[in-house]
């Protein structure tokens, strides 16, 4: 009996130990084979990170639907010291990085300005320091990014620089910077300068003297990448990111860059919400519409092991909203821009400018405008640049910074010029609704202004003369308002200008918006009229004589070329006075909705007699097609009849004056106003073959409308 009885238990024990093993077995099976990889990471899991992930921005394209800046997926490499160890690790760890670029021929970011070699030299004669006027106009010493470093870094205190030395040479420096990093000894020069120069920039941002993230590389190729990853180089991380893409090389001052917020503009930006390391547009109309183009940047979470690798990650969600925080992309931004207009527009810019042989010739710009709401259709500015190669080209970007034509000045929205005869249409509408004259009435030229012999004269000795008088001895005989337009007679002009008096010319300069903003979304200047209050504001004295030169478009005024294509469009569509703009609408990140329709901003409605601009447009009708008109030949057989007027702005007795040239078309039924302008050009006859050509191209809808996708498409 006992025997059974310790056989049950015997065989009971055995199950269970059986059992008990089994059970051991499975567990074990599940950690080290189901589940390795899960367990793997648990144990491994000792960091955790999270980080920003910036938002693709939105596209820009033009009033077509065309492409013009987009974003391009790249690789580039940041650095993260604090997962590099000691100083001896992380020495080693740079050095390799290095190396490996200079086997790839991928260049990195190095901005200490030192040479690259020894003997040591600064490569700025303000290294570290330069002198700057304040507030008050006193002058004061300021620290640059090295000047603060040193400051900052304990190179005194610990003996690698003496005590007091603030602005130690070159040499000093950098044998002072690798003791304080540790560089090796048996480092050559070159080598030792090309760490430090890595560690400079880690240690401006470690020490917030710059704000920006350090990029080491950018756009670096699957080569470069698996070369890193082989060598298994700690806190070297290589990120997908994106950069614009600019899909013209036209347009670049409209356009305008993106970048990192400057340190002057920090405190600007971090009350909208950005982080310090946001990228955000510059200028043009990528700083315009930037609150359109931005996108949300998301949060991800990552879970490091030790070696500083990623075990796992997940976007962010906030455990009180359970929202999450993924990046959400920019609005896309359509503009009023016709890109292939602009690129012609620029091309015949550059040719007439080339062609012409004075010596005085510098810039110019075209303006082109859509009349019945504003829009800038194109604004070319010659000298121009291309945005996808100057500012990633260090040497070209010398170049064009150093060009004495100033490539980088919008001359279509801030150059200022006088207007010449130009501002004739102005003064004449001005005058027939003033009543001082009529469409029929005629005034004789007589070559040098005087008044009847019954009316005082009140200009003294002052009789200033009518150009065909003073260049050849001649004169116009009788004029009307539309003849002389079409001839620019002085003497016509001289005399209603007497008649209407300074006031009342401003009062109309200002009706057009001379002298005022146009309200266009980019910078853009202010331009000037003249008279009594202009001259005084510029030191100068206002005399009675003055008046005359205001109405032939002389003396102090200066407007740019997006103002008299704007008042050209005031005036040819009736007086509805709009504000330009470049925004057309704004559509949603994957376009399927509208977040924005421009609507046009109608400044004023100076409610002009239609006659009175039926008579002003005739004369400028004449300009462009009476076989008296000189440049009516250029004009003959367009798709349209045109509109137009030349004008030749005196800049100093000694140079060529700025050629002007207004015109609008179609004739019957305005659609568009153009003014193109070329310093030193002389006459604004020499521009009336260019606005030809462009007029020519324009009305030609097969070379200006192509296929786009149907969703993009903004026919006009």
């Amino acid at each position: 009996m006992e025997g059974k009885q310790f056989q049950r238990r015997a065989l009971f024990t055995a199950a269970l130990l059986a059992l008990l093993v089994a059970a051991f077995a499975a567990v074990l099976w599940s950690l080290q084979v189901t589940n390795l990889d899960y367990y793997r990471g648990l144990s491994t899991r000792k960091i955790a990170n999270r980080e920003t992930v910036e938002a693709a921005r939105g596209e820009m394209r033009d009033r077509y639907g065309r492409v013009l800046v987009t974003n391009r997926a790249v690789y580039q490499v940041t650095l993260d010291l604090s997962r590099m160890g000691e100083e001896a690790q992380r020495n080693a760890n740079l050095l390799a990085l290095l190396e490996i670029c200079r086997e790839q021929k991928v260049e990195w970011s190095d901005t200490l300005p030192i040479s690259e070699s020894g003997p040591f030299s600064y490569t700025s004669d303000t290294a570290l320091s330069y002198r700057a006027a304040d507030s008050s106009a006193a002058e004061t010493v300021v620290r640059t990014s090295l000047g603060k470093l040193v400051d900052a870094l304990p190179l005194q205190s610990r003996g690698f620089l003496p005590a007091g030395e603030t602005d130690p040479s070159a040499a000093a420096l950098m044998q002072a910077l690798r003791g304080y990093f540790e560089v090796d000894e048996s480092l050559s020069d070159g080598e030792a300068r090309a760490l430090i120069g890595l560690l400079y920039e880690i240690n401006l941002r470690q020490k917030n003297i710059d704000y920006s993230d350090y990029i080491f590389a950018q756009d670096v190729d699957i080569d470069f990448i698996s070369t890193v990853k082989e060598h298994g180089l700690t806190g070297v991380q290589i990120e997908a990111a994106t950069v614009r893409e600019y899909a013209t090389s036209h347009a670049a001052h409209l356009l305008g860059r993106v970048g990192p917020i400057y340190a002057d503009t920090w405190a600007y930006y971090k009350e909208l919400g950005y982080n310090m390391n946001d990228t955000v547009g510059i200028d043009g109309a990528e700083s315009a519409f930037e609150p359109y183009l931005r996108g949300e940047a998301g949060v991800r979470e990552q879970e490091l092991s030790t070696s500083g690798k990623v075990v796992s990650e997940s976007w962010y969600t906030d455990p009180l909203t359970g929202e999450t925080h993924e990046p959400e992309p920019g609005d896309n931004v359509l503009l009023t821009l016709d890109v292939k207009l602009q690129a012609k527009a620029e091309q015949v810019l550059a040719d007439t400018i080339s062609s012409l042989e004075s010596a005085d010739t510098g810039g110019g710009a075209v303006v082109i405008q859509d009349v019945s709401d504003g829009g800038v259709l194109t604004m070319a500015s010659y000298p121009t640049y291309d945005l996808a190669t100057v500012y990633s080209d260090q040497a070209l970007y010398a170049q064009v910074s150093s060009d004495p034509l100033e490539p980088f000045y919008n001359r279509a929205s801030m150059g200022l010029y006088s207007p010449g005869s130009t501002f004739k249409p102005l003064v004449g509408i001005a005058a027939l609704e003033e009543g001082v004259t009529t469409p029929s009435e005629t005034i004789r030229d007589t070559g040098r202004f005087t008044l009847p012999e019954e009316e005082k004269y009140p200009y003294g000795d002052f009789h200033p003369q009518c150009w065909i008088y003073r260049q050849y001895g001649g004169t116009h005989g009788q004029e009307n308002l539309a003849d002389a337009l079409r001839d620019s007679c002085n003497i016509y002009f001289y005399t209603i200008g007497h008649r209407l008096g300074i006031e009342r010319i401003d009062l109309y300069a200002k009706m057009f918006g001379l002298g005022e903003k146009t309200g266009f979304e980019l910078s853009e200047s202010k331009g000037r009229v003249a008279g009594p209050a202009t001259s005084e504001a510029l030191n100068m004295t206002w005399y009675g004589g003055n008046l005359l030169n205001v109405a032939i478009g002389q003396d102090n005024t200066a407007c740019t070329p997006l103002q008299l294509t704007n008042y050209i469009a005031t005036l040819v569509n009736g007086g509805n006075h709009y504000a330009t703009h470049l925004l057309r609408a704004v559509k949603s990140s994957d376009y399927s909705q509208t977040v924005l329709e421009y609507e046009p901003q109608l400044l004023d409605t100076l409610e002009l007699d239609a006659d009175n601009v039926e008579a002003v447009k005739l004369g400028m009708w004449k300009v462009a097609n009476d076989a008296k008109s000189s440049v009516s030949r250029y004009f003959a057989g367009l798709p349209v009849e045109v509109g137009a007027k030349t004008g030749s702005a005196q800049v100093a007795s000694n140079v060529e004056a700025d050629a002007v040239f207004v015109c609008f078309a179609p004739y019957d039924d305005p659609q568009i106003a153009m003014t193109i302008v070329v310093e030193g050009g002389a006459s604004g006859s020499n521009l009336a073959q260019a606005a030809a050509e462009i007029l020519d191209y324009y009305f030609s809808a097969e070379d200006t409308l192509e296929s786009v996708d149907p969703e993009n498409t903004l026919l006009r």
